[in-house]
């Protein structure tokens, strides 16, 4: 049965916990799982959930903590969560984010900065909106405001995306995003309070974590500028980079996979999975029409010899 839209309960009492944004889109699933099926088969259906939880926590790390609360299934199978958050950094153009795996949950320093950077979501949102509505004469209910200020989640840009549909606005999220979230983001970007990425690296590593450029594509640098930037970052402590993502061709993979190599950089990769109705084009696991095909990553190597969830 579900109960409260969090968690699914099983026969034998013990409970799967589970990201209850992508409820609606696994919903038939979920139901074929737990119509006469074994435990295991669910257990491999949840696996799919939480990585979905993982995926989305960007400048959070409130759904890891919503898993741990199920560790004793976590031991009671074979599946591996690894602590992960990513953490959006200043750039000039395009955009940069910072992954972090394996760091402690518990760390006050990156706790409290994660707070700080809630807040600062919740102004950068109400910029955006405030662009918008300048730009394109686009108004929202003083409930949406209010619900939206209020979410217990890390606001953003698809956040608002949502609400451009839900008025006509809009006929979808990349609609919202193609006709005005992305200008209005590019005009407000440098109010943001967004972490230097000196920071970003520097709070994943006393926090016992493994710092990862993410998607290197979407900082729309050229190959000159992205080596000067990557030199840097390596020279304040960056360990790897996310070779494999949706976004990628395979002649970018390759690229990325030799700069790995000539820098000694730990690989990593992921489909970048926001949910059908933030990223359709995109498949959990597999990405954009099955690109994502990865035999082994370096950097699950290097996590595997540390200590997962517990």
């Amino acid at each position: 049965m579900l109960d409260n839209n969090t968690k699914l309960k099983m026969e034998d009492g013990r409970y799967l916990y589970f990201n209850k944004e992508y409820l609606d889109f696994y919903k038939q699933e979920l139901l074929n799982v737990l119509d006469g099926q074994d435990y295991m088969q669910s257990l491999k259906f949840a696996k799919k959930m939480m990585m979905s939880q993982e995926i989305k926590a960007n400048n959070t790390i409130e759904g890891i903590k919503t898993i741990n609360r199920s560790d004793k299934l976590i031991k009671d199978s074979s599946i591996k969560i690894i602590n992960g958050i990513e953490i959006s950094a200043k750039a000039n153009k395009g955009k940069m984010h910072i992954l972090g795996y394996g760091f402690d949950l518990n760390n006050k320093t990156l706790n409290k900065k994660l707070v700080d950077l809630k807040d600062n979501s919740i102004n950068q949102v109400l910029s955006i909106m405030e662009q918008i509505k300048r730009d394109y004469g686009i108004r929202f209910s003083y409930e949406d405001i209010k619900e939206l200020v209020n979410a217990n989640h890390n606001l953003g840009r698809p956040d608002l995306a949502k609400l451009c549909v839900k008025y006509g606005y809009a006929t979808s999220i990349k609609d919202a995003f193609d006709k005005y979230l992305v200008d209005a983001y590019n005009k407000t970007r440098q109010s943001n309070n967004q972490l230097q990425y000196q920071e970003c690296l520097e709070l994943i590593i006393n926090s016992g974590g493994i710092p990862v450029l993410a998607h290197p594509k979407s900082l729309e640098l050229s190959e000159k500028e992205f080596l000067i930037l990557l030199k840097d970052m390596i020279s304040c402590g960056l360990q790897g980079i996310e070779v494999y993502h949706s976004s990628h061709t395979k002649k970018e993979m390759n690229y990325y996979l030799s700069i790995a190599t000539e820098y000694g950089l730990l690989v990593s990769g992921g489909s970048d999975f926001h949910g059908k109705s933030v990223k359709p084009d995109i498949e959990l696991g597999t990405g954009k029409n099955n690109n994502i095909k990865i035999k082994k990553l370096s950097l699950l190597d290097k996590l595997e010899k540390r200590t997962f969830l517990h």
